[in-house]
């Protein structure tokens, strides 16, 4: 309430008509304080010919406390929201670079992941790709994850996917009405970065199965292809090189440059197995079990 004068808001405090709240008391100017943190808790204007209620320091404290947990907590709710919609799993779904575990091997793959997460802007303006590939176990899905995780938390829309998964949806539209292969790739690229883990897989023993292993190398084309045309970037994971998988999976040479096309930077990772240190620390654990 805005009262007309400063002798008007003293006045009602003066005959009783206003009384201070339990947390407050009245100062030598006859107006309210708080008794935490003694600011006043009444606003009077240079002329004084206006004074109303206001909020003390403590109380501006709590308030703007609650402003940034609720905006915190927003973010965390829109971070959960497109995490979703990234299809990652439960396993990486809230791992972030900070929790690498880093070692000599790792560190610099680790460094350029987290320089291509800080120059977001830069690297989705500029359409920079990475491929990033080593042996089993290296922890490339985990750096992957992190890595979306990280444009995820900074507000990005991100899948994180895999060829097998996308050819699963393309082959379940041909024997259902609704969303279509044509769908499935515009939904693709409707994403501002593309996640591709494990490339590469779907084709070991190609030579067992010539027909179906064709119709994925066709459709591996037709996904670059659409992230390609759209010019958002997609970071690969693979066990192989780039040059390793026209030469041990026997890959077309299309798929090959359109990735290297795609792929602006080549990381490898390398040195460390941690399934088998996880493995062991889990049968450590067993043993103290007694199992």
């Amino acid at each position: 309430m805005l009262f007309e004068t400063y002798e008007q808001l003293k006045e009602q405090y003066a005959i009783g008509k206003l009384k201070p709240k339990e947390d407050e008391y009245l100062g030598e100017n006859g107006l309210p304080f708080c008794k935490k943190c003694n600011t006043p808790r009444h606003w009077i204007s240079d002329d004084r010919k206006a004074a109303a209620h206001c909020v003390c320091k403590c109380q501006q404290e709590e308030i703007r406390r609650k402003q940034e947990e609720e905006a915190r907590q927003k973010r965390i709710d829109e971070f959960n929201n497109r995490s979703k919609l990234s299809l990652m799993g439960a396993r990486y779904k809230n791992k972030r670079l900070e929790d690498a575990i880093i070692t000599e091997h790792n560190r610099s793959a680790y460094e350029k992941c987290s320089n291509y997460a800080k120059n977001h802007k830069a690297v989705k303006a500029n359409n920079i790709g990475l491929y990033i590939y080593g042996e089993n176990s290296s922890g490339k899905t985990f750096l992957t994850a992190c890595l979306c995780n990280e444009l995820l938390w900074i507000g990005y829309r991100c899948i994180y996917t895999n060829l097998a998964t996308i050819l699963n949806e393309i082959r379940g539209s041909y024997d259902r009405s609704g969303i279509g292969e044509v769908e499935i790739l515009d939904r693709l690229c409707y994403y501002d970065f593309a996640f591709i883990d494990d490339l590469g897989k779907e084709f070991i023993g190609r030579e067992y199965n010539a027909s179906s292993s064709k119709w994925a190398e066709e459709k591996l084309f037709e996904v670059l292809n659409a992230r390609y045309n759209s010019q958002k970037p997609t970071i690969f994971s693979s066990n192989y090189s780039i040059a390793e998988l026209e030469t041990a999976l026997g890959l077309d040479k299309a798929i090959i440059e359109r990735i290297n096309e795609m792929a602006t930077r080549t990381i490898k990772l390398e040195g460390d197995d941690f399934r088998e240190k996880v493995r062991k620390e889990k049968s450590d654990f067993a043993k103290k079990l007694g199992i």
